[in-house]
């Protein structure tokens, strides 16, 4: 809380949501220049206000990527740690991170539609690899029960033509998952450049605050010379 603050009010939660803007774990917590050492110390706040801007930037963090971060660890495409949504994890970093995952995501959220479609119900906790595997196990069975159900030279031609078919639709679907790779590598290489511009917009947002600070101090600076001028002045 600057002196700033202290001169013209305002309430700890208000100053938190402020502070939390420029919150930033790598650069040890909340930024402090000396307008707000000062005013914490006049306020005797400092703790309070520390403690109360950690809560807003975890609340903040857990707005912005919350539920990108269930989906992620949803599809266990990170653990249990990399899912927690604490102080110490940056704004960058959980850009980094979703951006690693984005193409790995997708192609699990096809995966899951397309068994749902065909009534498939996967281990949650499995591994992409081995829903793939136990589905297409399921699609062979459950083909191979079918033509075990009938018997005779009509039912096996039927049979041999759905063989044939399914293989014309495997190789389909091949090209189509070729050219869906192909889209995805795409948009992952867009979104990176999307994420850089974020980082670079939030890297401009943290100096505009920090210029701001700096204003704010030399106004503070010159308070503090009126207030000197005006006690010589009654000395």
């Amino acid at each position: 809380m600057s002196l700033t603050d202290v001169l013209f009010g305002g309430s700890t939660a208000q100053h938190a949501q402020r502070e939390m803007l420029t919150y930033d774990p790598r650069l040890g917590g909340r930024q402090k220049e000396f307008g707000d050492h000062v005013g914490d110390l006049l306020t005797w706040q400092g703790n309070t206000l520390d403690k109360a801007t950690e809560d807003a930037y975890v609340q903040d963090l857990n707005d912005t990527y919350g539920n990108k971060i269930k989906e992620l660890r949803k599809y266990n495409l990170i653990n249990d740690e990399e899912a927690k949504l604490t102080k110490d994890k940056s704004r960058i970093d959980l850009d980094k991170l979703i951006e690693q995952h984005a193409q790995d995501l997708k192609i699990n959220q096809s995966l899951n539609f397309d068994m749902a479609k065909e009534g498939f119900i996967p281990d949650q906790a499995s591994t992409y690899q081995e829903k793939l595997k136990n589905f297409n196990t399921f699609k062979n069975d459950r083909a191979r029960t079918k033509s075990e159900e009938f018997g005779g030279s009509r039912e096996v031609e039927r049979h041999n033509r759905s063989r044939e078919n399914q293989a014309r639709t495997d190789a389909q679907n091949l090209l189509a998952n070729q050219t869906n790779l192909q889209m995805l590598q795409f948009e992952n290489s867009a979104a990176d450049r999307a994420s850089q511009r974020r980082i670079d917009n939030r890297r401009m947002d943290l100096q505009e605050s920090r210029d701001a600070r700096k204003g704010q101090r030399e106004m503070l600076m010159l308070i503090m010379a009126g207030l000197d001028n005006i006690g010589k002045g009654f000395a």
